[in-house]
């Protein structure tokens, strides 16, 4: 697991490879080098989203979808002012009260980086205007920028970092949103691949674009692969520190969330429970969780006919902030939560999971 060096290594890799909505294209590069050695095929949607396909050998076989999406929150450049600072567009739902003072990156369509500093826009301190944030990369002209070939459009993000507790428990990223289930998805392809698991079923396992913005990928993603069960690897919010929660729920270092309601969404039972069997067979923490915030999952249930989804998600703290906190252990046991959900999946499960609502 992610516990070896390697994996560790790969783990902190995929955190610092940037890759807004709509700018992915370098961390969907690294994708296809991680996912092309576990699998037999590797395809796109014409939006960017990749999946590496598992083929049966059965004739006619159903279709079963792994996905994750990997565009993280972040800003692009807007406007280049006369004194060379930046105004970048934010690009997803960041926490207003997280970005004053936090280290930035803007990327050139070179991929050259260059470090600067979110500022204040007034004498209060106040940072996020209507649509936007003043950015500081050191340029002290708008044709010093230029001439560093910086461009409308150019992506900014958190600075890359991944720090992990003295205790090992938790990490520490600015983009777990958008990155640890990415990497729960190069996992579970070599772990299928190193045990040598074949299925009566095709399993596309892999990553959609442009979530942060309104889970655009996940359209294009359904229609491309048309799935007859879908399974989503994301984050949550926890709530299980904070003064005024009503709920707590999301704790950390508790187990796989078994999301029973998504405003977009309303995941299918069946599958839920098969989970929560699964996890208990297997001595897998679990917790329930309601989530008030749309999914990827919703365009997936409502293709063609109706497809059924099944949440496997992992708490994270400080969620959509620079600094964003997950737990070791909720990372291994959706690993293995996921891992032996589709390694006795088959297709009259599937089946049974279709026709849960008749």
């Amino acid at each position: 697991m992610v516990k070896q060096m390697g994996q560790m290594d790969q783990l902190e890799k995929v955190v610092k490879t940037p890759g807004i909505s709509g700018r992915e294209k370098t961390i969907s590069k690294l994708l296809k080098e991680y996912y092309a050695p576990y699998c037999d095929e590797i395809i796109y949607d014409n939006l960017g989203s990749i999946y590496g396909v598992i083929k049966s050998e059965k004739e006619n076989p159903t279709t079963v979808l792994v996905t994750a999406h990997m565009d993280e929150l972040g800003f692009i450049v807007k406007k280049i002012e006369e004194t060379g600072l930046i105004r970048g567009l934010i690009m997803g739902k960041i926490e207003p009260n997280s970005l004053l003072g936090q280290e930035v990156h803007l990327y050139n369509r070179q991929g050259k980086a260059f470090p600067g500093v979110i500022l204040g826009r007034n004498k209060a301190n106040q940072v996020q205007g209507k649509e936007d944030v003043l950015l500081d990369f050191g340029f002290s002209s708008k044709e010093e920028a230029l001439s560093e070939e910086v461009s409308l459009g150019d992506m900014v993000t958190f600075a890359p970092k991944f720090t992990v507790s003295k205790n090992g428990k938790e990490w520490i990223a600015p983009n777990w949103n958008g990155r640890i289930s990415v990497n729960q998805t190069i996992d579970l392809l070599r772990q299928i691949y190193e045990n040598q698991l074949s299925f009566p079923f095709d399993l596309y396992v892999g990553c959609t674009v442009q979530e942060q913005v309104g889970a655009r990928g996940a359209q294009t993603a359904a229609n491309l692969v048309a799935p007859d069960l879908t399974i989503i690897l994301d984050t949550n919010r926890a709530w299980d520190y904070q003064e005024d929660a009503g709920d707590v729920q999301g704790e950390l270092s508790k187990g796989v969330l078994l999301t029973y309601y998504d405003p977009s969404v309303l995941p299918n039972r069946l599958p839920m429970e098969e989970l929560r069997k699964i996890c208990e067979e297997a001595a897998l923490p679990y917790q329930y969780y309601f989530s008030l915030e749309d999914s990827d999952g919703a365009w997936f249930n409502k293709l063609r006919t109706g497809c059924p989804v099944l949440f496997m998600n992992m708490p994270v703290r400080n969620m959509n902030t620079a600094a964003q906190v997950v737990s070791q252990e909720d990372y291994e046991t959706v690993g293995q939560a996921i891992y032996l959900f589709l390694k006795d999946l088959d297709e009259a499960a599937i089946v049974s999971f279709k026709e849960e609502n008749r």
